[in-house]
């Protein structure tokens, strides 16, 4: 065990629960309850609001582990499967904030019901545990693995230990301290980006090692239509924007968003990938994420606080606001047939800290439950991705409701053929490698669904039925 390390992890943890309690005293004198504790009052400024989305989306499994692989393997090709649908759901939140705001509901699945009605605020409720709950288990595995060797204990310790600190912050401050150790940690990715960054472009960076075959076009299509329709469902892009002050704030964050995702999810892992595909050029011989053999080559024992500090502020960031969305889910969201003002602080507090310890337990049992992980952004895709649609015109509000439907129950099977074998959906290489083949299927099947009861015309009235108006 490493003393200094764990002098290191245990400096960045107090700060954390330092901003924590920051919040928790800036939340009293706004006034103690539970609405304000997961709307922070919405009194977030587009600044803060902005840094916190950038910290959360930079995931150490998503932005960091898979977006350099995806340049290394792809070249500047790699840019249409994580790049550039991210950059087209930022933008168009940005242009959609005041249409989503003027609803007058803080979270997803209010909106829904209170469009929809409580069927559809159910639905919403099961697929949002399950995706960020998936998500929030797969980041905190993740980080545990790759800290652990640092760290020089199990990675089940540094899962509990990442848990607690997360779920000790959230429960003093909700969705103010979720925000405000999301800044502090933006900070800190910044600095262990431009840290790496230096270590890694002393010199030219090698971008024309780039300079390789990039993806199919059905792997392209297939990744936009997929990751498009699924982020446009996020529910925490959701929060952000109906938590900020007003509609510029909102768009502030969305604009800050965008031009820190251009440097920090396509500009940084492709230069990181140039580098890499430099050092090891034959993609065969790197066994395992080519990060981590990067991470290795270049970072000397010394540097361990910054990696340490780097990935630590990558993984809480996306582990506390996964689990603030199925906090707010189970507490606020979950439909009930009455709803009472007295709803208590403590309950609230109770429920971010419990969402943290489910999130604990998936990661705990990721093995078995890899294949929930894959199954999550076809939920999204295939589910919400209809009712977002609908919002927007009345008339395409029951077509939504349906589509909806039968786009989930069309997911959960495809998914469920392609995995035993019994159908073949993805005959691209880097699409079946991706696993998310299963999904274009389903969203055709809702959208034949839509499209045949938008323009199914209505019954006439019978005579008897006119009768009795």
């Amino acid at each position: 065990m490493d003393l200094f390390a764990w002098l290191v992890i245990g400096a960045f943890a107090a700060l954390m629960l330092g901003l924590g309690l920051v919040a928790h005293v800036l939340e009293a004198r706004a006034g103690r309850d539970a609405e304000g504790f997961w709307t922070a009052h919405f009194s977030l400024s587009g600044w803060s609001l902005g840094m916190s989305l950038s910290a959360s989306m930079l995931s150490v499994s998503w932005s960091l582990v898979y977006g350099v692989e995806l340049f290394y393997r792809y070249g500047w090709g790699g840019v249409w499967l994580l790049g550039v649908p991210w950059l087209c759901v930022l933008a168009l939140f940005f242009w959609l904030a005041p249409r989503l705001r003027s609803f007058g509901a803080f979270s997803q699945g209010e909106l829904f019901g209170k469009v929809y009605g409580t069927q559809l605020q159910l639905l919403t409720a099961v697929v949002l545990s399950a995706v960020f709950l998936a998500w929030c288990g797969a980041e905190i595995a993740a980080a545990g693995a790759m800290l652990a060797p640092t760290l020089g204990v199990l990675p089940q310790t540094v899962m509990a230990l990442l848990a607690l600190v997360v779920a000790s912050y959230s429960w003093a401050g909700g969705f103010r301290a979720v925000v405000l150790t999301d800044v502090a940690q933006f900070l800190l990715i910044v600095l262990f980006f431009a840290y790496l960054g230096g270590k890694a472009f002393l010199g030219s960076v090698p971008f024309t090692a780039l300079a390789v075959p990039g993806p199919s076009w059905e792997l392209v299509l297939t990744t936009l239509s997929v990751y498009i329709t699924g982020w446009l469902a996020e529910a925490d892009i959701w929060l952000r924007l109906t938590a900020a002050k007003d509609h510029a704030h909102a768009r502030l964050a969305m604009g800050f968003t965008f031009g820190f995702s251009l440097l920090l999810v396509v500009l940084f892992p492709a230069a990181l990938a140039a580098v890499a595909r430099a050092r090891f050029p034959d993609p065969r011989a790197v066994a395992g994420p080519v990060l981590e053999a990067l991470l290795a080559a270049l970072l000397p024992p010394t540097a361990k606080v910054v990696l340490l500090g780097g990935v630590g502020a990558v993984a809480l960031s996306t582990v506390s606001t996964t689990a603030n969305v199925v906090a707010v889910t189970w507490a606020r969201d979950w439909p009930r047939k009455r709803r009472t003002s007295s709803e208590s602080l403590a309950s609230a507090r109770w429920a971010s800290a419990l969402a943290v310890a489910a999130a604990l337990l998936v990661a705990l049992a990721s093995r078995s439950l890899a294949e929930l992980f894959y199954l999550s952004g076809g939920l999204l895709s295939a589910g919400l991705f209809w009712p977002t649609l609908g919002l927007f015109w009345e008339k395409l509000r029951k077509p939504a409701q349906l589509a909806a439907r039968v786009g989930l129950f069309a997911v959960v099977l495809a998914f469920a053929l392609e995995r035993s074998g019994t159908v073949r959906f993805a005959a691209d290489p880097g699409l079946a490698e991706l696993g998310i083949g299963y999904i274009p299927p389903a969203l055709a099947v809702g959208a034949v669904t839509f499209a045949g009861s938008l323009l199914r015309k209505p019954r006439r009235e019978t005579l008897r039925q006119k009768a009795c108006r």
